[in-house]
């Protein structure tokens, strides 16, 4: 027995030296226990911290806001505005830092921010201002509602409204003077430089084609293509005549080798000479028909017959007289004729190559002048186009300008910013979220200090940490 129970407390202490090594196992129970007994500790660091966020709270200035409502719909000038008017639109135009600009000079740095106005240095205060107003001026508009609802905080209740009131003026005027024609001066700048543009491009022109001899060149190419059509045609009509002309003359002159200047003229009896025209006529026929055909035949049959009538008489019948022969002096008078028009054919063909190779060199001149007119060309086209586009910018310019003096009504106040009655303050919300803070930090340092205690706090955590019961607790006094 007493051996056993020595083992039993050597065991027990060996446990004991165990847990002391080991971390507590703590639950909800413990944690509650750890928390109370570091509640001073957690309520030296609320107290301070809560009485830190009251102070703060309590120094807080009351803020007031003013409030404006602005209707947005399409005015006159709607027609002309790329894509019409919009409250969404007008908020950039609101929110702009030229109408902050605006409206401070009117209500002066000094009235509106003077704590800015003494602390800051001259060349940062108006950044500084606007920034600040900026910041406190709110605007909401949305694409189906065409009501714009402005706001304006400041500590001041008049000077909200006075500023909120300012605003809208600047931006009114700021938008008045973005939708007017502000630019028709530039563009009427432009215009007028592309329409000194085009003039001097039609002046380059005209000088060009008066260098090269030059009215219209692309009416001159085709007019120098037809005239080159029409001398080509008639070249070869002219050749064909010519050669022609040159096979009659060759076969007249071939004729005329075979007929007499002078004939014999028999009073009594002309066989000879109807043999001799019907030679004549056989060798004329001869040009124009075959051998074998039928004409030539009939002929032949003719001549023979005069031939045999002659051969039969004895001689010459009649009285003989020498003359000239009609035959020859026609041949001949043929061949002078269609020696001239031979001539006259040469004269004109030669006449149409000149031509024709002058319309060729004229072409060619044509083709190496067109380069440079087509370059000129463009420029004049670039030139007129730009000039008609900034003509009908202007025009649109000025007629948006024109139906603005008149009255657009597309931006109208509804409710003008008044003073407010009531201000704002966060006194509450900054004690209510000084007391949440305080809370919980005081909360977080008293659940650092129940998880690092290296102690039990319960005998429950005792027994879950070494997993041995506990029989008895004994309190230290």
């Amino acid at each position: 027995m007493p051996q056993a129970g020595e083992r039993t407390t050597g065991s027990a202490a060996s446990s004991a030296r165990q847990g002391a090594r080991l971390r507590p196992r703590l639950g909800a129970l413990d944690i509650a226990v750890q928390l109370w007994r570091a509640k001073w500790l957690m309520l030296a660091l609320f107290a301070p911290l809560c009485a830190a966020g009251l102070a703060i709270a309590f120094v807080l200035p009351q803020s007031f806001t003013a409030t404006s409502r602005i209707l947005v719909t399409p005015g006159d000038t709607a027609a002309y505005a790329a894509g019409g008017v919009s409250a969404p639109a007008e908020l950039e135009l609101l929110r702009s830092p030229v109408v902050a600009q605006k409206a401070l000079a009117k209500v002066t740095l000094a009235r509106v921010y003077p704590d800015i106005a003494r602390g800051c240095r001259p060349e940062a205060c108006e950044g500084l201002a606007i920034a600040a107003i900026t910041r406190s001026l709110s605007a909401t508009a949305t694409d189906t509602n065409p009501v714009m609802t402005a706001e304006f905080r400041h500590a001041q209740a008049a000077m909200s409204a006075e500023m909120l009131n300012a605003l809208i003026e600047a931006y009114l005027a700021y938008r008045a003077a973005i939708h007017t024609d502000t630019f028709t001066d530039d563009l009427r700048e432009q215009r007028e430089r592309f329409e000194q543009d085009l003039a001097e491009a039609d002046q380059a022109i005209r000088a060009y084609l008066e260098s090269n001899n030059l009215t219209d060149l692309a009416a001159e190419r085709d007019t120098l293509r037809a005239l080159y059509q029409s001398a080509s045609g008639e070249l070869l009509v002219t050749q064909s005549r010519l050669r022609q002309a040159e096979a009659r003359l060759a076969n007249y002159r071939m004729q005329i080798e075979s007929i007499a200047p002078e004939q014999d003229i028999y009073v009594e009896d002309s066989s000879q000479q109807t043999l001799l025209g019907l030679q004549m006529e056989r060798r004329e026929k001869l040009s124009r028909y075959r051998e074998e055909s039928r004409v030539i035949q009939e002929l032949d049959k003719r001549i023979e017959q005069a031939e045999e009538y002659l051969d039969t008489r004895a001689g010459t019948g009649g009285i003989v007289r020498r003359g000239p022969n009609p035959l020859y002096q026609q041949v001949e008078a043929a061949i002078a004729t269609l020696q001239s028009e031979v001539q006259a054919l040469k004269g004109q063909a030669a006449e149409l190559k000149t031509q024709i190779a002058e319309f060729k060199g004229r072409q060619r001149r044509l083709v190496e002048l067109e380069p440079a007119l087509e370059e000129l060309e463009r420029s004049r086209l670039v030139a007129e186009k730009a000039a008609f586009a900034f003509s009908e910018r202007e025009v649109d310019a000025r007629a948006r300008s024109e139906m603005t003096r008149r009255g657009d009504n597309a931006v109208r106040v509804l409710e003008p910013a008044t003073p407010p009655v009531e201000g704002v303050s966060l006194k509450l919300p900054a004690i209510i979220l000084s007391l949440i803070l305080a809370g919980l930090v005081a909360l977080a340092a008293g659940l650092a200090r129940a998880l690092t205690r290296s102690g039990f706090a319960t005998p429950g955590s005792v027994e879950r940490t070494l997993g041995l019961p506990v029989l008895a607790a004994i309190q230290k006094y």
